[in-house]
């Protein structure tokens, strides 16, 4: 599979709204393989990495933003988690429940779970905000969380399809600048309502013809003013691994690796693995 994973942020200046438009197929193909996910697994962690990428977009560039889903207890899917920045490095992964601990009765008929929203910076949240996931679509459940926490109006269509042995995912998010009026909001969520009724047609194609093609539909203006590519990459270390142990205190520390011989660390995004023996264990301390 050819990499052409890109983004592009830009405005539609009549409507007064800004846009990120972004294809990451080649990572959440890499995501998918890497970690052995199912076809359902693999749709909700492509949607949930296309929402943290445009999430990102309302961060500075040296933060990242983590978006993630805990489901109720009678769902097989305990959690989805991604990370982006700005820039589009992305890290992802999703966990399934144990079947034996899949329970009966937990999810009501307006919600499904937790939708949590995090910044960070140097490791440290800046930032949060946790808000019921409901039983809507995956785009409706990020729309409601950016007009209810962040207010504002924005306008989110995902397209999301395996073909073969590989998934082809893509999308724009629309979200209103200071300036619009609310006719400019209904005049956008008019035009996203007629993409989200074509988008097989229009994201079939690469990102920067669909584009075009939006702009003659919409029939405005529409400026580019960034491009990027996205991709899919980890930042675990072993410096960061080290710190992760000295967390545990020295007491726990040990005793773990006089239990088990050493402390081995497995990164859950990338599969990595950091072994301590029990002499570098102590050393740390």
């Amino acid at each position: 599979m050819q990499n052409q994973d890109t983004y592009y942020y830009g405005i539609l200046p009549d409507v007064h709204f800004r846009f990120s438009s972004a294809e990451i197929s080649y990572a959440v193909t890499a995501a998918s393989n890497l970690h052995d996910f199912d076809d359902t697994g693999t749709e909700l962690l492509a949607r949930t990495m296309l929402s943290a990428f445009f999430l990102a977009d309302l961060v500075k560039e040296e933060t990242k933003l983590s978006v993630q889903i805990r489901f109720y207890d009678d769902s097989e899917i305990h959690s989805v988690l991604a990370y982006s920045t700005r820039n589009g490095r992305m890290k992802a992964t999703l966990r399934h429940r144990p079947e034996e601990d899949v329970e009966s009765g937990q999810i009501s008929e307006e919600n499904l779970g937790i939708l949590k929203v995090f910044r960070w910076k140097d490791g440290e949240c800046i930032y949060q905000s946790i808000v019921p996931f409901r039983n809507l679509s995956f785009e409706e459940n990020i729309e409601n969380y950016l007009r209810d926490s962040e207010q504002i109006p924005s306008f989110l269509i995902a397209y999301v399809k395996l073909e073969g042995l590989h998934w082809k995912v893509k999308g724009i998010l629309l979200q209103a600048l200071p300036e619009a009026k609310q006719e400019h909001i209904d005049a956008v969520r008019e035009w996203a309502g007629a993409v989200e009724a074509k988008k097989n047609q229009i994201f079939d194609q690469n990102v920067s013809n669909a584009l075009e093609e939006l702009k003659g539909i919409w029939n405005t203006k529409l400026e580019i003013l960034e491009e990027g590519r996205p991709e899919y990459r980890c930042d675990c270390s072993e410096e960061k691994i080290k710190e992760l142990i000295l967390n545990l205190g020295k007491e726990e520390a040990m005793d773990i690796a006089e239990e088990q011989g050493q402390i081995e660390v497995t990164c859950e995004f990338c599969n990595s693995i950091y072994r301590f023996p029990k002499d570098r264990v102590l050393e740390l301390f």
